[in-house]
């Protein structure tokens, strides 16, 4: 971390999807630090063609930091006033307090907004044991026929399977999220697919789980993912 020498307890990566090319960028590190303060600074991909800075982040070689989470992240996550709150906790998995943190929630669901085209991105850090385990939504299940009934025959703690689509128009790196059975879920979301495929590629050993299955929720909130990889 550029200027500061305090120790961050997490990071998570900021991705920009350049709306010519439509390739996914990583332009910023989000860091939250052992003290509770936050520390968002721009990486190198931030002074490629097609981005301007943030607003709130003007200098594209500045490190920023601040007492509380910068505004630009605190809209990227559902107010806590809304009635539907408690069911957006539930479908991604946050049941106790310990969890409901701001990196925790933002790393879950990848802080979406339609008004732009950033999402946030856990930095796969091992735990004691050397194990990443990270979450995400998985996207795209209203485009699948079928999917509906699939996972009402998915249950939490079931194995899922990650298979390529190539034949995908919109995307010929796709990847199918699927239960044993072959039966197609979802799809890992288009933003996480660069980071999520070089860490199934470094792993020793790389599971999915259904973590939370809600067939009743918005579709981009139907199936939480867990992934377990032992990386080298």
């Amino acid at each position: 971390m550029r200027g500061d020498d305090a120790v961050a307890s997490r990071r998570l990566f900021l991705i920009w999807q350049n709306p010519d090319t439509r390739k996914f960028v990583r332009v910023g590190v989000l860091s939250e630090l052992v003290d509770g303060r936050y520390v968002y600074e721009y990486t190198d991909g931030a002074h490629g063609d097609g981005f301007h800075p943030l607003v709130q982040f003007p200098d594209l070689d500045r490190v920023y930091v601040s007492r509380g989470l910068p505004a630009f992240f605190v809209n990227r996550l559902m107010n806590n006033r809304r009635p539907s709150y408690p069911d957006y906790l539930n479908a991604i998995g946050v049941d106790s307090p310990d969890l409901e943190t701001p990196m925790e929630l933002l790393a879950r669901t990848g802080g979406p907004r339609f008004t732009d085209t950033f999402h946030l991105v856990d930095d796969f850090t091992s735990n004691d044991d050397g194990l990443i385990v990270t979450r995400f939504l998985a996207s795209g299940i209203r485009h699948i026929a079928g999917s509906d009934d699939a996972l009402k025959r998915v249950h939490p703690g079931d194995r899922l399977e990650l298979r390529a689509e190539r034949e995908n128009p919109v995307n010929r790196r796709a990847l199918l999220v699927c239960a044993v059975s072959d039966e197609a879920l979802g799809y890992v979301p288009d933003w996480l697919l660069e980071d999520l495929t070089a860490l199934r590629a470094r792993s020793e050993s790389f599971e999915i789980y259904a973590e939370r299955v809600s067939p009743d929720e918005h579709p981009h909130m139907r199936l939480l993912c867990r992934v377990e990889a032992e990386a080298h």
